[in-house]
């Protein structure tokens, strides 16, 4: 039987555009707030197939990049009308993903390697969790501190081991050798572009299919 990761805090990022879509009301510290968790990795170093013998999850810093062993639990059978999901402990999906060789991996290989976990943007909530067979991902989280990414930014190009984007260049990324962060008690959709930081204390380990249960001014808000 597999044991959820009991970590303390979670640190799970959250991008301005996803609240400017309307998609979440603001984030308060103090709220508890359900969402599910998308993975992302860095682009320069995917994961690859392990003979680690069990899952874990380890904090490699406080901006939401953690070292995994994880199982593939589903693979995407339509690319971009499915998703990839990962058991690391807790589970995140993302909607492709390729590995070192450049292939999807398969349902039922174990990975390891280094991921990002951010706030759902709205694919799972608003389409794959209806969707034969998914894994229910919302989970229940309270929001125990707010960060908003105030690093200096640095400009890449294609191939360097920062750039994220598309097949092409340049774009501009925060720089991780100038790190800088700014406390806030609360986000704020039309206030700040960029990128904040939860830390987020797992309330129920126990994952659920829809956000029915949120309340508060949109659908998508605090808990009643």
């Amino acid at each position: 039987m597999r044991e959820a990761v009991t970590e303390q805090d979670w640190w799970i990022g959250l991008a301005a555009w996803v609240l400017q879509d309307g998609n979440y009301s603001d984030f308060a510290v103090g709220d508890v707030r359900q969402f599910a968790l998308e993975f992302g990795y860095p682009r320069h170093d995917r994961l690859q197939p392990t003979s680690e013998p069990e899952l874990s999850c380890t904090a490699v810093d406080d901006a939401g990049l953690y070292r995994v062993s994880a199982d593939v639990v589903r693979a995407a059978r339509e690319p971009m009308k499915d998703c990839f999901v990962l058991d690391f402990g807790l589970l995140a999906y993302k909607e492709w993903m390729v590995l070192g060789d450049l292939g999807p991996p398969a349902a039922g290989v174990r990975l390891g390697g280094d991921l990002y976990l951010h706030v759902d943007h709205f694919a799972y909530m608003e389409g794959l969790a209806t969707r034969e067979g998914m894994p229910p991902l919302i989970y229940t989280w309270r929001v125990e501190e707010i960060r908003l990414d105030t690093s200096p930014g640095m400009r890449v190009e294609f191939g360097h081991p920062l750039y994220v984007g598309p097949d092409e260049g340049p774009m501009t990324v925060s720089d991780p050798q100038r790190r800088r962060w700014r406390n806030l008690e609360a986000t704020d959709t039309w206030g700040h572009d960029g990128h904040y930081t939860l830390r987020c204390t797992l309330l129920d380990p126990v994952g659920v299919h829809s956000m029915a249960k949120s309340g508060g001014p949109s659908p998508y808000g605090p808990l009643a």
